[in-house]
């Protein structure tokens, strides 16, 4: 897949979800998180979060858009994060929310 890869990371969670969802921006497609609102996956981020307070930048904000003008559907790009995030090095235990944004510069996904 050629498109552009840019990876943040950060502290707040809630920030980087109320970015991602907020105003139907983006729909959640797939992840190990139960909630569904920013403020519950956020919550549920928090709780992982409180038993590694050594972790100065828990939030890995990672985002990957198609060329302008292609996209794929929901469940290819769900695929698409799973494999990416194993090659990645993370794996089943860590958590994640996958994102797809459909911008008409062309399908961004989010983790």
């Amino acid at each position: 897949m050629k498109g552009m890869q840019k990876i943040k990371r950060g502290t707040g969670f809630r920030g980087v979800l109320n970015y991602a969802l907020d105003n139907n921006r983006g729909e959640i497609i797939g992840g190990n998180m139960a909630g569904t609102t920013p403020r519950e996956l956020a919550q549920e981020f928090g709780q992982s979060r409180s038993r590694r307070e050594d972790i100065e930048k828990p939030v890995w904000h990672n985002a990957l858009r198609l060329p302008e003008g292609e996209k794929l559907p929901p469940e290819q790009w769900a695929t698409i994060a799973d494999d990416y995030l194993n090659k990645m090095g993370f794996g089943e235990l860590h958590q994640r929310a996958y994102i797809l944004h459909d911008d008409p510069q062309g399908n961004t996904f989010t983790s």
